[in-house]
């Protein structure tokens, strides 16, 4: 697959933009393909069943994500590191996530009694051989963003997951139960591996050089304060899961995972891939310019992502009336609270992006911690009121966590905080309109089937949101637009080049 040329666009938000439209119908077509296994794989899941690959998952995916140490950012944010740098830094990245993953292999047994969870361990070895394979990946996956090669890590993700999806629900109507989740996972990742490994020359990253303690130091130093952020935003999307379950036991844990699961389905299909993009766009401008490229890029994804949340919170109740049988009933109003998190999590993404290409490592470890901490200590007292309140706590503190780092990014570099938040008025407020007539159209529909009445409310919210998008913000309506045709355009362009 050609890829777009990196010297064009000369605009960051441009190339920004372009990027995700080479990324975004892919990524789009698959979510929705897997948003739809996921939905059909819960009628073959028990609740409690979930709750306890889920913590199997959570387990692995915690060895590997504490022992990142920021070599992804490493990788992305130097550009001129050479193949020996690259070697030292893939060593080390998959030494530390072997030993890490065996540690927690080794452990299963008291971690499931402790999670009350006693057959934890039988998911333990295919989950395990799944992280691994997706940490040998890692590195080539980084590569292709360093070329800024979106094309072959959509068709990786978009393979990847569809994958999953087939197998995982095969399985699960085979009657394998929580396993097929674990399978799944597997197939996905080496499908995924195979994609991304085959597109990167393996000199590239895996040349063999002397190991050098003073290469390892120099990724570790680099790494470090990543490393600490990279630890609490894995905390914050995964151990407020194990909460849940002390408090509300593994069948809740099971529930509150699959709507958390939905509503972060939004960002994982749009705001990550900007994300990536800006990642791999922002170390490439000037400082000048790429702070007007951050106000830009914010302001243009929450033109997406503000309608896609705060619609999949409107038409929740629907949309599980319509998908899921009644074991699964609680998850419907968990996710109306839950969707909010597509909103401010994806802007929250590219403003740490902003950070780390300006070499300001130390401001965002601590803003992380701090929304942990008021995550945490939601869902621990607030959240001891009910189930939904500790929905409601998670979803305040990511809003929060957003908030701290715009402040920040005023207060270290001087931009207004209204330069972000005015704008982001205009969206908002068509959302509330979207919102109210989806509330006040329901009773009018209360007689139709639950799958007629959610396409129903889609196209009601869709059409009044993009109403209001034509009286409220015209221009940067066109102005987003425009600039995805152009990436379309410029893809349709390069593919008929080849």
């Amino acid at each position: 697959m050609t890829e777009p040329p990196s010297a064009a666009p000369t605009s960051l938000t441009a190339r920004t933009i372009r990027g995700v439209a080479w990324t975004l119908p892919t990524s789009l077509a698959t979510r929705v393909i897997g948003l739809v296994g996921t939905l059909l794989l819960a009628r073959w899941v028990a609740p409690d069943e979930y709750g306890v690959v889920t913590a199997a998952s959570i387990a692995t995916l915690t060895a590997f994500s504490v022992t990142t140490f920021g070599v992804g950012i490493y990788l992305l944010s130097n550009r001129d590191l050479s193949r020996a740098d690259i070697f030292h830094a893939t060593c080390w990245f998959v030494s530390t996530g072997v030993v890490a993953l065996a540690i927690v292999w080794a452990l299963s047994e008291p971690l499931g009694a402790w999670l009350d969870a006693p057959t934890l361990g039988r998911f333990m070895p295919v989950l395990v051989a799944s992280v691994l394979l997706d940490r040998v990946a890692f590195v080539p996956e980084r590569m292709l963003l360093r070329k800024l090669q979106f094309g072959r890590l959509s068709v990786a993700r978009a393979a990847g997951e569809l994958t999953y999806t087939a197998i995982s629900l095969d399985l699960a109507i085979s009657g394998h139960g929580a396993m097929s989740i674990a399978w799944g996972s597997l197939a996905r990742a080496g499908v995924r591996s195979v994609i991304v490994v085959s597109g990167v020359g393996w000199r590239e990253w895996l040349e063999p050089h002397r190991l050098r303690l003073a290469s390892l130091a120099k990724v570790v130093r680099s790494g470090v304060s990543v490393s600490v952020t990279s630890i609490a935003q894995f905390l914050m999307r995964r151990w407020d899961n194990l909460l849940i379950s002390a408090l509300f036991g593994n069948a809740a844990m099971g529930a509150y995972n699959l709507a958390y699961s939905l509503a972060d389905t939004p960002a994982v299909a749009i705001g990550e891939q900007m994300s990536d993009v800006v990642a791999a766009s922002f170390p490439h401008a000037e400082p000048r310019r790429r702070q007007d490229a951050l106000v830009r890029a914010c302001l243009m994804i929450s033109l997406v992502m503000f309608p896609l949340a705060f619609g999949l919170g409107a038409v929740a109740e629907t949309a599980a009336q319509a998908f899921l049988d009644r074991k699964w009933a609680a998850v419907g109003p968990m996710l109306a609270f839950l969707a909010i998190l597509s909103a401010p999590r994806p802007m929250a993404q590219i403003i740490q992006s902003y950070f780390y290409a300006g070499q300001r490592l130390r401001v965002v470890p601590s803003l992380e911690w701090l929304s942990l901490g008021i995550m945490m200590a939601g869902i621990a007292t607030i959240g001891r009121l009910g189930i939904l309140w500790a929905c409601g706590a998670v979803g305040v503190a990511f809003i929060v966590r957003t908030l701290a780092l715009l402040i920040a990014v005023k207060r270290i570099d001087g931009i207004p905080l209204r330069r972000f938040v005015v704008p982001l008025l205009r969206p908002l407020a068509a959302c509330v309109l979207m919102v109210a007539a989806i509330v006040v159209a329901r009773p009018g529909l209360a007689g139709l089937g639950p799958l007629i009445r959610l396409v129903v409310e889609v196209a009601l919210g869709a059409a009044v949101y993009l109403a209001g998008a034509r009286l409220i913000f015209r221009s940067a309506a066109v102005e987003f637009v425009g600039l995805v045709r152009s990436g379309i355009a410029g893809k349709t362009n390069q593919g008929g080049s080849r």
